[in-house]
């Protein structure tokens, strides 16, 4: 295989990502230090576990619009625990199955119930919201055990401990993509669900299986976030959801068809994750940022859906 070739193979969004370091680092000799990396990889970190539980119910042919809110709720639930005198691995396994049990009702109005993903993640979104409002009394509740915000910590100045499990739990839902029956099957469902199902794939058990993973692996996030952020927010979940869409379009999973990797998404969150730093090291007024971000995001995804319709024209 010739050079060419090979850095032809290699996706577009790689290409965007070493050009907005660059050009950040062109603008701010601030940009490029080990420092600033490690806050873009603490920074993106809980995104980077969304990303990766909403690129496996997209690549099902699915969408869950509940995702940041399941992750509010598992920091919640988790700093309760902790606040009723739990201990610290009794509190989080509470936060994880709290988003194992809102995983498995979403994927039961979705599978078993025939909703529509939108309608069903939708409405859930909704009613997880209200729930942890209730349980807060719409206040944030901070924490101050140490070995609880230690998960979420960085040690020392250059030791990101968030960023390590993060990074864990990424490679774990690569590995269950990749090598095991039910990441065949999220394959298989994506790409023909009829035709999996005339195999003699169970598909609305999997179907199901598919949120209720999504809802265990988001939790974790929200846990680590909760700890990051030694509080848990009622409301801090809000949008995180659509980043993950996005993170996962752009790193190349298609809305239809049932193709990609979550190691695009990676390539997805650390566009993101590079836009927000780069913004805020080369001091662009916080009132643009949302425009700004909503704009080139906008673009580059459509970028990235062209690209990947002509591919799969290609074939």
């Amino acid at each position: 295989m010739s050079p060419l070739k090979t850095l032809l193979d290699i996706p577009k969004i790689f290409w965007v990502n070493v050009a907005l370091i660059v050009a950040f680092s062109l603008i701010s000799s601030r940009y490029m230090t080990i420092l600033n990396a490690i806050n873009i990889m603490q920074q993106g970190a809980v995104l980077l576990v969304i990303t990766a539980a909403m690129t496996i119910v997209i690549l099902s042919e699915g969408l869950d619009l509940s995702l940041g809110a399941v992750m509010t709720m598992a920091g919640v639930v988790s700093v309760l625990a902790l606040g009723a005198g739990l201990p610290v691995p009794v509190a989080i396994l509470a936060g994880v199955l709290s988003g194992t049990f809102l995983g498995a009702i979403t994927g039961t109005l979705i599978a078993f119930c025939k909703m529509s993903p939108f309608i069903a993640t939708l409405g859930m979104q909704g009613v997880i919201f209200g729930f942890t409002l209730a349980l807060t009394h719409s206040k944030a509740i901070f924490t101050d055990n140490a070995n609880f915000i230690l998960i979420g910590s960085r040690i020392g100045r250059y030791v990101p401990l968030a960023a390590i499990l993060c990074g864990i739990i990424f490679l774990s839902v690569w590995a269950t993509l990749h090598h095991t029956k039910f990441g065949r099957y999220v394959i298989a469902i994506g790409g023909n669900e009829s035709g999996a199902h005339l195999s003699g794939i169970n598909t609305t058990f999997w179907k199901w299986f598919v949120y209720v993973f999504a809802g265990t692996v988001t939790a974790m996030g929200g846990i680590i976030l909760a700890a990051r952020l030694e509080v848990a927010d009622p409301i801090v979940g809000v949008g995180w959801e659509f980043d993950a869409i996005a993170a996962t379009v752009l790193g190349g999973t298609s809305l239809t068809t049932g193709r990609g990797d979550v190691s695009g998404s990676f390539l997805g969150v650390l566009l993101i994750m590079l836009l927000r730093n780069g913004m805020n090291v080369v001091g662009t007024p916080p009132i643009w940022q949302p425009a700004l971000m909503g704009t080139i995001i906008i673009f580059a995804i459509a970028f990235q859906v062209s690209t990947t319709m002509r591919e799969e024209a290609g074939r």
